[in-house]
């Protein structure tokens, strides 16, 4: 059994202005691929290129549960010790008095 060569023996050379390297550079930069000539290949090849992309409103929404679940953590901080206080009360003048 021969196994199959994946070498990349063959060179090709392209010669690009400023401005084109820079368009190439920029779309290479919003796909998740590693390396230039990894990018280029599927380019050329017509292969399939996932490519990031930005929502703001996703992004502005998942700050606002940051910020919600962050409020909850403090809310459970303060209510832990009060239930655990209660529970812990015998008499109900004791649960009066603390309640005022």
């Amino acid at each position: 059994m021969s196994e199959e060569k994946n070498n990349r023996d063959n060179w090709l050379h392209l010669r690009l202005t400023e401005g084109e390297y820079n368009k190439i550079h920029e779309a290479f930069s919003k796909t998740t691929k590693k390396k230039l000539s990894e990018y280029a290949r599927s380019v050329l090849l017509n292969k399939s290129i996932t490519v990031y992309t930005c929502n703001q409103s996703f992004d502005l929404f998942v700050a606002e549960l940051i910020q919600l679940k962050n409020e909850l953590n403090a809310i459970g901080n303060n209510f832990n010790p009060t239930v655990k206080k209660l529970h812990m009360i015998d008499h109900d003048e004791e649960i009066k008095l603390w309640a005022i």
